[in-house]
């Protein structure tokens, strides 16, 4: 469903890795982290969901976007400036994190929601398995091993060296793990499916496990 859009100033565009971008502009909303705005380059134009990957208490807001070469939006995200007008949404969702212990698991952009979630303080007995193919695909990693520390961890498909863990994520994930762990999943569709699936394999309850798919 379409969501009511408002304009609003880009204030600046970083490089946020190979192919990918953080783009931002002046908040001026609350949220929580873990939800998403929609956002278009027209009032009226094709809306697409991005998680919100700035904290809570910031004071720009700002989405991390990959190019889609095949895409009908970022590829004009891509060469978007700092002062351009785009429009966007309300902030909505539930893939909002709690206070205790939980497990992210991300891959590609679907780290957005945890750069938020880390960025609001919400480090506390979380750990994180991202997965990406080399070492320069981990978005964010130097902010999330910075705040946490050996609960990062970085499962790389095409990489070995210091600190990474061999193999895909979905590998990783494939041992025991606490019943009563809340696990929250975000990334490719693919992703998601096998490692809920996993997950249930390994005793984790179906409804311990919260997921949002990145297209």
């Amino acid at each position: 469903m379409a969501q009511p859009l408002r304009p609003v100033d880009v204030t600046r565009v970083e490089t946020a890795g190979p192919d990918a971008w953080t783009l931002y502009w002046k908040r001026d909303f609350s949220f929580h982290a873990g939800q998403v705005v929609a956002l278009s380059l027209t009032a009226d134009g094709p809306q697409r969901l991005y998680s919100l990957a700035t904290g809570e208490n910031e004071s720009e807001a700002g989405v991390l976007f990959n190019l889609a070469p095949d895409g009908w939006l970022t590829p004009r995200l891509q060469v978007v400036c700092a002062g351009q007008t785009l429009f966007v949404s309300e902030p909505f969702g539930s893939f909002v994190g709690t206070p205790g212990p939980a497990v992210w698991v991300a891959n590609g952009t679907g780290v957005a929601p945890f750069l938020s979630m880390v960025r609001s303080g919400q480090t506390a007995d979380k750990t994180l398995v991202q997965g990406a193919r080399t070492r320069s695909d981990f978005y964010g990693q130097e902010l999330l091993a910075g705040k946490l520390g050996a609960s990062y961890i970085r499962c790389a498909s095409a990489d070995t060296g210091e600190g990474l863990h061999a193999g895909r994520l979905t590998t990783f994930l494939g041992r025991p793990w606490p019943a009563d762990t809340p696990f929250y999943v975000c990334g490719s569709a693919a992703m998601v499916v096998e490692a809920r699936d996993i997950l249930i394999r390994q005793g984790v309850p179906f409804k311990s496990i919260l997921s949002e798919v990145y297209f």
